[in-house]
């Protein structure tokens, strides 16, 4: 299946009391920043979902993936896909799977 461009296709790991979140660049390279996971954090996340104006395709795994994915993502226009955190999951391979998921 191939993603539609208008897409925006977001990994997020969370672990150790923060959020490692990797969204696609160009040249197939993953931007990735850190939060910190406190409410502030969560807070930054859900707003910057909230002001896409494309539909949100959101991969989330960790400690807690439930309750983040819950707090932060956007009522409409969001698929969220929560997933098992394996020990060295990267939230590059999880924007990924969110852009391969249906």
């Amino acid at each position: 299946m191939k993603i539609n461009p208008a897409e925006l296709c977001i990994g997020i790991v969370v672990r150790n009391r923060a959020y490692a979140v990797a969204t696609p660049g160009t040249d197939n390279a993953a931007n990735t920043i850190g939060f910190p996971g406190s409410q502030l954090g969560r807070e930054t996340l859900r707003v910057f979902l909230a002001g896409q104006e494309c539909p949100v395709r959101l991969a989330v795994a960790g400690d807690g993936a439930i309750g983040v994915a819950l707090a932060i993502s956007p009522t409409a226009q969001c698929n969220v896909y929560i997933l098992d955190a394996k020990p060295g999951a990267h939230p590059a391979r999880l924007a990924s799977y969110a852009s391969r998921a249906l």
